[in-house]
C-alpha cells in the first residue's frame, strides 16, 4: 500500500508496514555499505564482539568509520566521542525538523525514534509524510522504516565483522582506512565511469598497501581517476 493511500496510516500496524515497505528499495545500497563498514571495523583491530557491539551502539556508519583510525592509534576517549559527535551533528537538524511531528510523544517514544533516526528514514519521512497535515500514526511509519534499516544495517555490518576476522593483523590501519574511504564514496557511484574508478582505486590501494608513507591510498586515487577518465572517454566515443 502506497503512502498516498489514506488507508496506509489508518492503524498503527498499517502505518508501520507502510514505513517498512517504503525503505526496502534503498536497502540495496545499505547492504554493501554495512558489509564494508563491518570489515573495516574488524580490520581496525577490534575483536569480533567489540566490533559487533560498536556497530549496535553507534548505529551510524559515517561516525563509525571516522572513529576507527582514532581507536587504532589509542586516542583519548574524549577525542573519539567528540569526533563522533561532530560527524553526527546533522542529526540535530533532523531532530529539530521532527519536533512538529514527534515532540508531543512520551519520552520513551522520542528516545526510541531518536535511535532509529537515519539519513534515509528522515529523507523519506520528509518527502512522503511531512508535507501531509493531519496524518495519524506517523510515528509508527517512521519506526517501521527505522526498524528495517537497522535490521539490514546491523545484519550486513555483523556479517562484515565476521568476514573481517579472516584478514591478517598487519593490514589493520591501511586496510581499515581504505575500506572506510570506499564505503563513504559508495553512495556516489552512479555510472560505469564511477564504478570503474571505484573498483580500480580500491584494487590498487589494497595491492599497494605495503608502500611506505601510506602511498597506497594515493596510488589508488590516481589509478581510480585514470580509470574513470578513460571509461568516460570510451563511452563518449561509443555514443558518437
Amino acid at each position: 500500500m502506497r503512502e498516498d493511500d489514506p488507508r496506509a496510516f489508518a492503524t498503527p500496524r498499517q502505518a508501520y508496514l507502510t514505513g517498512a515497505r517504503a525503505v526496502l528499495p534503498f536497502m540495496v545500497g545499505t547492504i554493501p555499505f554495512g558489509l564494508v563498514t563491518g570489515i573495516a571495523t574488524r580490520a581496525a583491530g577490534l575483536s569480533t564482539w567489540e566490533a559487533a557491539a560498536l556497530t549496535l551502539m553507534i548505529f551510524a556508519g559515517t561516525a563509525q568509520l571516522a572513529v576507527l583510525p582514532l581507536l587504532v592509534v589509542g586516542a583519548p576517549a574524549l577525542v573519539i566521542l567528540a569526533t563522533a559527535f561532530i560527524v553526527n551533528l546533522r542529526f540535530v537538524i533532523y531532530s529539530a525538523g521532527s519536533v512538529p511531528f514527534f515532540g508531543g510523544l512520551p519520552l520513551r517514544w522520542r528516545l526510541l525514534l531518536g535511535y532509529f533516526m537515519t539519513d534515509t528514514g528522515f529523507a523519506l519521512f520528509s518527502h512522503n509524510v511531512a508535507q501531509r497535515k493531519g496524518l495519524p500514526n506517523t510515528h509508527w511509519y517512521f519506526l517501521g522504516g527505522g526498524n528495517v534499516i537497522a535490521l539490514v544495517w546491523v545484519g550486513s555490518a555483523v556479517a562484515g565483522v565476521t568476514v573481517g576476522a579472516s584478514f591478517p593483523p598487519e593490514w589493520r590501519l591501511e586496510f581499515a582506512a581504505t575500506l572506510g574511504i570506499l564505503a563513504l564514496l559508495a553512495p556516489f557511484v552512479r555510472g560505469r565511469a564511477d564504478f570503474a574508478a571505484a573498483v580500480v582505486a580500491g584494487a590498487v590501494a589494497l595491492g599497494a598497501s605495503g608502500l611506505p608513507l601510506k602511498l597506497g591510498l594515493i596510488a589508488g586515487a590516481i589509478a581510480g581517476i585514470v580509470a574513470g577518465t578513460l571509461t568516460e572517454r570510451m563511452q563518449r566515443r561509443a555514443a558518437a
